[in-house]
């Protein structure tokens, strides 16, 4: 009896248990979230004490993220929502995932009438890249043009990240809806450039990041919104292009120049951050000067060259050797190459400087005054000739000049009547300094100075020289005793009576050979005066003379002898 009693004890107490799990099933509110532990994770279900008789089972995939791996673990909280009862096993099915539907639902909906952001986690790309879908609970579009205000170039690095998000658009039937992320951007970016914006000053300085190089200058972020760097106002020197001087990604600090609030717009200068290196720059790099400076860039004709940041000079092919023009300028620099110049030209209003490396050494004409010297004869090649001078080639890359004036010693109208081009000539080398061409200074007259001596040796005042007539004119006529020496008759000198032009074109003509007297003579400026009337009167006096001394007893008389001298002269 006592046995029987403790089996029907058992059995009451079953039946009790039985009775409290099935009321305390029939007491769920399927609409209520509930407040659960996880007490145990299978493969494929989770084990949830929800509070109650009988435990919740949860499908372990709701559990899930985005790329398939479990956030969770034992011990942890969750909240459910109940779905349904399974009374012959005795469990209750629960889903985290319409709890999530629902209150996402509701969260959209309320940030979209509430025109509020809403915080959602990007969980899948489409097939095509059009755009992702954001899970706010319910899962919601994200167009590629809303995801960033830059075009998104790698897709895959937002996947799995947390934003903030605007509700642009619901379907309520659907349950479906448009998000964008973009729209927060710009307004978080406008809200950042107005404050940005107004705390920037005229003349202060700005450190920014270079976005884009154009032909033109460069943009720079300034955390938010662009500054530009036009390309005038990068460096004091001459720049082709900005990215002669700039890179993209390179952090600068700028002067702010011009500010734009309007349309937001700011202009920045690098230069202006240092003083103008030309404003004293004749002090500095006055003409002559020598200084070590590195080559920046190479071009045909010739090379640029940094003297300091901001100050570029020229260096000419023409000015690299003594030894004509290279065939290319590498054959003697190259890009990176620190090497010594000469400032040969500066211009500072238009900030140019000419630099020469020839310069630096000793010119060919200099070399050819070392082994030859003033007053030596030396023999060349008419190169040129002009109205003016005559250039002469005495070496190879040396050439003298003759002018007019050291052609002849008398007044000549151009050197193309004594020096043809091509005709190898000697010369006289007139100085031991070149001239303001870098010329050797020659003269050609000087040769004739010993026949200029010898004939003031040997023609003394009163000497009778045959000339030639060379020119006629209002004060006399210039006549030719030899190539190198010419002559002059004055007006006075010509004839007894004073005669017109005409006159004397009529009894004398160029090209005619004729006696002169010597009347004066200038040795030291290298003239010779000579007279036909002087000439004249001392042939008269001869005959006055000759007639004078003769025995003949005739009658002739004293004026017979005078009538008989002016019928000769005549």
């Amino acid at each position: 009896m006592e046995k029987r009693k403790d089996i029907t004890q058992t059995n009451d107490e079953d039946d009790f248990s039985e009775l409290m799990r099935d009321f305390d099933m029939k007491s769920i509110d399927y609409s209520t979230p509930v407040n659960g532990t996880i007490i145990e994770i299978n493969e494929d279900k989770v084990i949830i004490d929800i509070g109650r008789k009988t435990e919740g089972i949860l499908d372990r995939a709701e559990l899930l993220d985005w790329n398939g791996d479990l956030n969770c673990k034992v011990g942890d909280s969750i909240k459910v929502i109940c779905k349904r009862i399974n009374r012959k096993q005795g469990y209750i099915t629960v889903s985290k995932k319409e709890l999530d539907v629902i209150e996402g639902w509701e969260k959209v909906q309320r940030a979209y009438e509430r025109n509020i952001s809403v915080i959602g986690k990007i969980i899948r790309l489409l097939p095509d890249n059009k755009g992702f879908f954001v899970d706010m609970g319910v899962e919601m579009f994200l167009p590629m043009s809303q995801a960033d205000i830059k075009k998104v170039k790698a897709p895959q690095k937002l996947l799995g990240r947390e934003f903030w998000f605007k509700v642009n658009k619901l379907n309520q039937r659907d349950e479906t809806g448009v998000v964008s992320r973009r729209i927060l951007l710009e307004e978080e970016r406008r809200e950042k450039v107005n404050k940005l914006i107004n705390s920037l000053k005229v003349g202060g300085n700005v450190k920014g990041v270079v976005t884009t190089i154009t032909d033109y200058g460069a943009f720079v972020d300034l955390g938010g919104i662009d500054g530009l760097i036009h390309k005038e106002d990068i460096s004091y020197g001459r720049i082709g292009h900005p990215k002669e001087k700039l890179r993209n990604g390179d952090e600068i600090e700028g002067k702010i120049l011009n500010i734009d609030k309007e349309r937001k717009k700011i202009s920045l200068g690098l230069k202006q951050k240092y003083p103008d290196p030309w404003i004293d720059i004749g002090d500095k790099y006055p003409v002559g000067k020598k200084v070590i400076a590195k080559v920046t860039k190479v071009v045909n004709f010739g090379a640029f060259i940094e003297l300091e940041e901001g100050v570029e000079g020229l260096l000419h092919i023409s000015d690299l050797t003594w030894e004509g023009r290279p065939n290319s300028v590498e054959e003697y620099v190259a890009v990176g190459d620190k090497l010594w110049v000469q400032v040969i030209e500066l211009n500072r209003d238009d900030r140019k400087i000419k630099l020469g490396l020839k310069q630096l050494e000793m010119r060919p004409e200099e070399k050819y005054l070392e082994k030859h010297k003033v007053g030596e004869v030396v023999k060349g090649v008419v190169k040129k000739v002009l109205d003016s001078k005559a250039f002469i080639e005495l070496d190879k890359g040396v050439e003298g000049v003759v002018k007019i004036s050291d052609i002849r010693y008398f007044r000549i109208d151009s050197p193309k009547d004594f020096l043809k081009e091509g005709e190898k000539i000697e010369a006289v080398i007139l100085s031991d300094e070149l001239d303001f061409n870098y010329k050797v200074n020659l003269g050609v007259k000087q040769l004739s100075d010993d026949e200029w001596k010898g004939f003031f040796k040997n023609n003394k005042v009163g000497t009778i020289v045959e000339v030639k007539i060379k020119n006629i004119n209002e004060n006399g006529i210039v006549v030719e005793i030899s190539q190198n020496i010419e002559g002059f008759i004055r007006l006075s000198d010509i004839d007894e009576n004073r005669l017109t032009i005409e006159e004397i074109n009529k009894n004398h003509k160029v090209g005619e050979k004729r006696e002169a007297m010597v009347t004066r003579t200038l040795p030291d400026k290298r003239r010779v005066y000579l007279s036909f009337k002087e000439l004249n009167k001392k042939i008269e006096r001869e005959e006055i003379e000759k007639y004078s001394k003769s025995n003949d007893k005739s009658s002739t008389t004293v004026g017979d002898l005078f009538e008989s001298a002016i019928v000769k002269k005549k």
